[in-house]
């Protein structure tokens, strides 16, 4: 089809089965035929060109073939309502595929794609199952409401924070009255300035910025929720059971979401899709990015390439070769490639793999070992593949006062590869690392640690950090994981700790895939924090967020025979 003109309609009405009425703007060929369609639906204002530019590029779609229909969400900027993140998500997205599948320039065959919110609202559609919703490729998006702001049963404090605030400056001027407009600005701006002031702000539950805001009462609605109970389960993104549709999910290694959305949806999906026909029809493209749809090659500290063998990645060429099969049925082969293409950071280079986790992964115990003293880069914390008869414990304090700082890592912000040689000179991070390697070591899959520890307090939180170490002494985080200690056997049914009694922890690290290169060495940090991207552990038992008091806990890692503390870490054969 040659394309020559683009046809622009703005804020067309688009009804809900409850009479509310969306907008919407539709990019489509201004050709006489009916057109594979395409929905997007977001928070974040379509009539901003560089939200919609960078979020979704219609005109290029439009240039392939397609009708885009971009919609505000319900309660947002050209839409009616009011809006609550995900409420009315999946009703308002079977109505709005549906609509579009009944225009005169629809073929009726609609596709959703997008990132972030945009693809949560995709998973919400999904399992609502429209009838003309034919295929969908939900970007860098959670598959649980729940586990996207808890992780281990911990409020993920950073990147809660950090999108309510954006999202109270976004909305200002349609919820509140001009003459407020000027000191609720000048207090949302200078909170983003001081993102860490805002985030030691105790107690969480009376963040003096978000009660400013009657349209953020949500953030507060989830520290009133930390388990996980029918709030959640009424807001739920991804149900595979009752999702019937191909999908193509992409991820990243460095992003928030990935411990909690790709890697989780397309295992879920393969396992649990409505139909065997999802089942069958699903791939993951996971990438050494951060959160978003720029995909750079420099992701934190670390460069890992350009052109063909590096990072960077043509999304919307994704995304077309994906709807021109689904949508147009051309025969482009993608159905037919491997399901998972995956990038190996270290290596620096794009693989496809048939799974994931790997078939061929032989999963290893790396055990902790110390004389005593494991507290910090100069203590005598090692790894290695053997247990140990009997080694005393380690033992450090934490203070919720001050807490080990975030740096790096899966966030929606700040992300990436960064240097940890700073936190490893605290007293309260336990350092564990191998000797060099002789030679290269892949690991590639999901990562888990077990943490055999007893704490003086009735709660606390434990951390791991999986970390490269390169032979210059800089250390490059690549996975973390957090548990809070009342979460230890059940994230509906949380019991506090009894005192100075050992426990037996699991800590999700989710995944990565690296090599370790010869003369590097793996380490592995244990801390009670990782603040501000979680919210610090008073140590009191109390609920969160209602503490401003706070106890220093006195911590205590076991690693012998008998409480084998050690990651789990998936070999991959050279």
């Amino acid at each position: 089809m040659a394309i020559h003109e683009i046809k622009v309609e703005i804020n067309v009405a688009v009804p809900m089965r409850d009479g509310t009425v969306l907008r919407a703007d539709i990019y489509r060929p201004n050709v006489d035929q009916p057109l594979p369609t395409l929905v997007v639906r977001l928070p974040y204002d379509k009539g901003n060109p560089s939200v919609v530019m960078m979020s979704c590029d219609p005109m290029r779609f439009a240039r392939n073939g397609y009708a885009v229909v971009i919609q505000d969400c319900r309660g947002c900027h050209a839409s009616d309502g009011e809006w609550y993140p995900h409420r009315d998500d999946a009703l308002d997205g079977y109505d709005t595929v549906e609509w579009a599948a009944a225009q005169p320039w629809s073929n009726q065959k609609v596709g959703m794609y997008g990132g972030s919110y945009l693809g949560t609202v995709q998973w919400m559609s999904a399992h609502a199952q429209p009838p003309h919703l034919v295929a969908m490729a939900p970007m860098v998006s959670p598959s649980s409401a729940r586990n996207m702001m808890f992780k281990g049963g911990v409020f993920q404090l950073k990147t809660v924070q950090f999108l309510t605030l954006g999202l109270m400056a976004m909305h200002a001027r349609r919820y509140h009255a001009p003459s407020e407009l000027p000191g609720l600005m000048r207090e949302v701006l200078n909170a983003f300035d001081n993102r860490e002031r805002e985030a030691s702000y105790l107690p969480l539950r009376a963040w003096p910025v978000g009660k400013r805001s009657r349209l953020m009462n949500f953030y507060f609605d989830f520290l009133e929720h930390p388990t996980n109970d029918e709030y959640w389960r009424e807001l739920e993104f991804a149900v595979y059971e009752k999702t019937v549709v191909p999908t193509c999910i992409v991820c990243s290694w460095y992003d928030f979401t990935s411990e909690t959305g790709g890697l989780a949806s397309y295992t879920g999906m393969k396992t649990r899709g409505g139909t065997e026909h999802a089942r069958k029809n699903v791939k993951l493209i996971i990438g050494p990015w951060v959160h978003g749809v720029e995909l750079n090659s420099v992701v934190g500290e670390i460069d890992f390439g350009i052109l063909s063998t590096g990072a960077a990645t043509d999304l919307i060429g994704v995304y077309l070769r994906w709807f021109d099969y689904w949508l147009k049925g051309i025969d482009n082969g993608v159905i037919d490639e491997p399901p998972v293409r995956i990038f190996v950071m270290g290596d620096n280079v794009w693989r496809n793999e048939n799974e994931w986790p790997l078939a061929r992964a032989a999963y290893a115990n790396y055990y902790l070992h110390s004389g005593g003293n494991a507290n910090g880069i100069s203590g005598d914390g090692f790894l290695t593949t053997e247990v140990a008869e009997k080694e005393p414990q380690d033992i450090f304090h934490y203070d919720p006062l001050d807490p080990v700082p975030t740096l790096g890592g899966r966030l929606i912000r700040d992300a990436g590869a960064i240097d940890q040689s700073e936190i490893e000179q605290r007293k309260d991070v336990l350092v564990y690392s191998t000797q060099p390697l002789v030679a290269d070591l892949e690991v590639t899959g999901p990562i888990m640690m077990k943490l055999y520890a007893q704490s003086s307090a009735p709660d606390t939180d434990f951390t791991a950090k999986l970390v490269d170490v390169w032979p210059n002494g800089k250390a490059y985080i690549l996975a973390d994981g957090i548990t809070r200690a009342r979460y230890r056997d059940s994230d509906e049914f949380p019991s506090l700790i009894e005192p100075d009694r050992v426990y037996e922890y699991t800590i999700d690290m989710m995944g990565t895939s690296n090599v370790f290169k010869a003369g590097h060495r793996i380490r592995l940090e244990i801390s009670s924090s990782n603040f501000p991207k979680y919210d610090r552990n008073p140590n009191t038992g109390h609920d969160i967020g209602v503490d401003a008091e706070t106890r220093v806990a006195r911590q205590t890692i076991f690693h012998d025979r008998a409480r084998p503390s050690h990651v789990v870490l998936p070999l991959i054969p050279r």
